[in-house]
Formats: structure tokens, C-alpha cells, sequence
């Protein structure tokens, strides 16, 4: 067993400790919508090597680079609600319960130092990663967010697919604030793709998760509705690549 395999009903243990109660995984509209219809979370791996749809990420390159392009990610926090703005990652939010770390699923749990995205070719893999809890529980939540932002659980030998029953609580939806062109007309964007994503969680038996549209009608020191202004004005590729969904080409159910 690798020395930054950890004990993942110790980990338990720690986050309740510490009020933690969810763990979380952020991507774009496009990818999440394929992870709903095969009703798991997938890594970028397993969905490009099964031909499934997925948006680019920032940090493709990198992951595959450091060997974890075929690994699960979750968060810690919910980081657009901990920096007051959108995440990069994406507007569509799963929160799972932190009862997940109890699965016997969960076979190889690591713990990253700092966001992977950071990480470079000359360091070992004890800069990358903690080899005890103890260290874990030692450095998280004493003061630096930013430290504690680039701390998340990465989960191997998964062979990419994790569940997302049984532990699925809630799904958190970014509103950009933003109106669109679709089909000659002006719509809010929120709305239109709300619309969409109500079917596909009620085609894929979804319907009982708690849903939540993050800003519905007003925003309190969050930079997210500017971020996603400028975007249109300036970055439409990104702001696509985020939330777009092309709604008359449906993906084809998984069979699970």
C-alpha cells in the first residue's frame, strides 16, 4: 500500500471535527450533464476514452502530464462560495455527503498539498501529497484559505467512475445574470438552461436531490455576475465553454 494511501474513516473522523460536512466536485453544464445520464461522476479519461462528451479544462494538459487524468477530484470547500467568486472548474456544483468516505468503494484516497495545477515535474510526490493524517489535520483550517482551497482528495483505482447514488445531496447551479440569444430571441440564461437540466434529472431519476440556483434573484459580496459580464463581453469562448449545452442534440442515455 502506498504511503499516501490514507485512512479514509480516519479522514471521516477529522472533517466532522472540523464542521466539514460535504465534499464537492464543480465542472461546466456540458460535462456535468454527461456525468447525470451515466449517474456517475467520471474521470476526464474514461469519458475521452469512451467517447462521451466533455468541455475542455484548463488543467487537461497538466493531469495527464502527472498521471491523474484517470483520477476522481473533490473539493474540500465550495469554492466559488469561499473566494466570492465563480470557479473555473465550472457553474454546475455536486455536493456529496461526507458519508461517501465511508464506501467501500473508496479504495486509495490521497490528499493533494496544493491544487495540482501547481505542481511541477522536479518535485516528489511528498510535496504533492500528505503521508499522514495527522499532517493533514496538523496544517488544514489554521488560518491560510488559500493553502486549504488547494487541498482536495484525489481517488484512485476507480477505473474513472464513481457513483453518484448513494451520496448525492445536492446539486448547486451558478445564475450568470446574464441574457442570450436562442433561437431569435432574448432569454435568461439561468432559465433556459434550468429548463434543460430539470429534464435530465428527472430522466435519470434524480428528481428527489435537493437543487439549488446559486444568486436567484440578488448577489452580496460575490464578484461571480461581473466575472460572467465580462466574459460576455469579452471571453464569449469561456463563457460558452462553462455553460453551454447544445439542447437540440440530446446525449443518448448510458446504460448502467
Amino acid at each position: 500500500m502506498s504511503e499516501f494511501n490514507l485512512n479514509t474513516l480516519e479522514l471521516y473522523n477529522i472533517l466532522s471535527k472540523k464542521g466539514i460536512t460535504h465534499l464537492y466536485h464543480a465542472n461546466t453544464v456540458s460535462t456535468s450533464i454527461t456525468f447525470l445520464n451515466h449517474k456517475n461522476l467520471l474521470s476526464r479519461k474514461y469519458v475521452e476514452d469512451n467517447q462521451l462528451f466533455q468541455t475542455t479544462q484548463y488543467s487537461d494538459k497538466k493531469d495527464k502530464k502527472m498521471g491523474i487524468y484517470n483520477d476522481i477530484f473533490l473539493d474540500f470547500v465550495d469554492i466559488h462560495e469561499e473566494w466570492k467568486r465563480h470557479n473555473k472548474y465550472g457553474p454546475f456544483l455536486f455536493a456529496f455527503s461526507i458519508e461517501l468516505l465511508k464506501s467501500d468503494k473508496i479504495k486509495n484516497l490521497r490528499i493533494t498539498k496544493k491544487n495540482p495545477v501547481y505542481w511541477k515535474i522536479t518535485e516528489n510526490e511528498k510535496d504533492r501529497y500528505y503521508t499522514s493524517l495527522k499532517d493533514f489535520d496538523d496544517n488544514y483550517r489554521k488560518g491560510n484559505r488559500l493553502k486549504d482551497v488547494g487541498s482536495m482528495i484525489i481517488l484512485k483505482d476507480l477505473n474513472g467512475k464513481l457513483p453518484l447514488r448513494p451520496h448525492l445531496k445536492k446539486f448547486i447551479f451558478d445564475n450568470p445574470n446574464l441574457f442570450v440569444n436562442y433561437k431569435n430571441e432574448k432569454k435568461y440564461l439561468s432559465q433556459l438552461l434550468g429548463t434543460e437540466l430539470k429534464r435530465v434529472v428527472g430522466e435519470n431519476d434524480f428528481e428527489d436531490i435537493e437543487r439549488v440556483l446559486r444568486h436567484k434573484h440578488k448577489i452580496f459580496r460575490c464578484s461571480c455576475w461581473h466575472e460572467y459580464n465580462i466574459m460576455l463581453l469579452r471571453n464569449m469562448n469561456n463563457l460558452k465553454r462553462l455553460f453551454h449545452h447544445n439542447l437540440n442534440n440530446k446525449e443518448e442515455k448510458a446504460s448502467t
